[in-house]
């Protein structure tokens, strides 16, 4: 992750009017009544506080809420376009920006040099230094696994997302567990408190959002410094340099006004 942009035409946030549209997994964003197209961006939206489904307080209808909606709604603003905003599985994410079926790409995702193959990425929205990456486990096992390196054993279960840079952290780290990668991360996190697994992958506000939300009871072990990790960045079609100048900027500007680091706190209550 690195730093972000907007040329901030809107003070974003508060200023949509959400609409869900005719598709249970996509969502429009009404930003302006003048604006008459819509940008199109696609995500997972099971990763709060960077983007989940929740109960809009003011129709009763779902919608999609976090970081990620945030700054896709800065670049919608800076392009002077309404938002949809799409859910689908996390794999399916690249080759749907690949091939042209969405705009851009925001889900908390990593540019690893396969995927910088295939799409190209803005600078980067959150860094190491700004968001750790942790490991989760349960407070009965805190004598146990007191370490990292105490999860690196035959007898030990590990979990973590399909597709997600925190896999390739639980095959790095602890190459002799037992891993067990899935997409479903709710799934994972009721693994973990009902001693299915012994220690979950992830990033450090994605814990810290479900520690305050349902699971109290999971302790977090912090990664060291991760070699080749570049934080979260906006995915783009090969070659789109236009819509990438934009998003950069907007990334820029909305670093500069420290809105991401506000609403990664907002959306972690």
């Amino acid at each position: 992750m690195k730093r972000f942009l907007i040329v901030v035409l809107l003070a974003i946030g508060g200023l949509s009017l959400s609409a869900c549209s005719n598709s249970t997994n996509v969502f429009d964003f009404i930003l302006d009544e003048s604006y008459t197209e819509f940008v199109t961006m696609a995500t997972s939206a099971d990763y709060p506080p960077y983007e989940n489904i929740v109960e809009d307080p003011k129709t009763g209808k779902n919608t999609v809420a976090g970081v990620d909606i945030e700054i896709a709604k800065a670049i919608a603003n800076a392009l002077g376009k309404n938002l949809r905003v799409i859910h689908k599985g996390f794999d399916f994410l690249v080759e749907d920006v690949r091939s042209g079926k969405v705009d851009f790409i925001i889900a908390a995702m990593t540019p690893t040099p396969s995927r910088q193959l295939i799409i190209d990425f803005s600078k980067s929205y959150y860094t190491e230094e700004t968001v750790e990456q942790v490991v989760l486990i349960h407070k009965d096992n805190v004598d146990l696994y007191q370490s990292i390196e105490d999860l690196n054993a035959s007898t030990v279960r590990v979990g973590a997302q399909t597709g997600s840079i925190q896999a390739e952290f639980a095959e790095l780290f602890t190459p002799n567990a037992t891993a067990k990668i899935i997409q479903d991360l709710n799934e994972l996190l009721n693994n973990l408190n009902n001693d299915q697994i012994d220690a979950l992958f992830t990033e450090g506000p994605v814990a810290d959002t479900h520690m305050n939300n349902g699971y109290p009871d999971f302790i977090k072990l912090q990664l060291d410094a991760l070699e080749g990790y570049d934080g979260n960045a906006v995915g783009v079609q090969k070659g789109n340099t236009a819509l990438l100048t934009v998003i950069n900027q907007v990334i820029d500007d909305l670093n500069a006004e420290g809105l991401i680091s506000q609403w990664l706190t907002q959306y972690s209550e």
